[in-house]
């Protein structure tokens, strides 16, 4: 039976990968011409099964309380032009967003935005970590690992096969990956459409802590590289 084949799209939004956005990282905004294009090409091919477009989420009630608030500037605050996506992925397959407010996607909130008063942006908070079907209507969110098992263990013994993308390789987007390994998942990262704050992903992978990860499991690759790979095994 075939794999599960997943695209993992990682805080392409405006703050990030804008020159005007409340934390442009270097180069960013360069791979959104070429990540629309990926993604063109693969609404088109029919490449995956399932899209995750995965957005930093902040709200300015809580956001002083936060690791993050430590590092840098409050960004991608909920609603904002800053939190908006600055990739189109209208097309894509069983598109699903998940919403976080820490660097991994794979938490759990913890409840300290309890001082989010106004509807819109509660509900919001509230389903964080949930798979919605709309950012900006967001009832109805589906616990994150009751849905990844839905679709992983649903009929399918193959290790699922997840594609991942987007910013920034040294934060976000490695505990993504790290995350996808413990549910037994191949994954192949998209280097031209990734950009790191501080390191990129071979700097990443060439981490101590990545040794262990078994031969095949990880691999880096071109955009246009992976799209002869999927028309040569269509």
């Amino acid at each position: 039976m075939n794999p599960v084949r997943i695209l993992d799209i990682g805080d392409m939004q405006n703050g990030f990968l804008q020159p005007d956005g409340r934390l442009s990282i270097p180069g960013a905004h360069g791979i959104i011409g070429p990540a629309n294009a990926f993604l063109r090409d693969a609404a088109e091919s029919g490449l995956f099964n399932h899209t995750f477009t995965v957005m930093d989420t902040h709200f300015s009630e809580e956001y002083s309380h936060s690791e993050e608030s430590r590092l840098f500037p409050i960004h991608c605050e909920y609603g904002t032009w800053d939190w908006e996506l600055a990739v189109d992925v209208a097309g894509l397959p069983n598109l699903r967003y998940l919403m976080k407010n820490r660097f991994s996607m794979w938490l759990e909130r913890n409840g300290s935005g309890a001082r989010i008063r106004e509807p819109v942006r509660m509900a919001a908070y509230e389903n964080l970590y949930r798979f919605v079907e709309n950012p900006h209507d967001t009832r109805n969110g589906v616990p994150r690992d009751e849905y990844l098992r839905g679709i992983i263990h649903g009929g399918t013994s193959a290790a699922p096969e997840v594609t991942l993308f987007g910013v920034a390789a040294d934060f976000c987007n490695r505990y993504a990956m790290e995350g996808w390994v413990a549910w037994g998942a191949r994954v192949t990262i998209i280097g031209d459409l990734t950009r790191g704050i501080g390191k990129e992903w071979p700097d990443v992978l060439a981490e101590e802590r990545y040794r262990s990860i078994g031969p095949g499991r990880v691999r880096v690759m071109s955009s246009r590289e992976f799209l002869e790979e999927c028309t040569t095994h269509l």
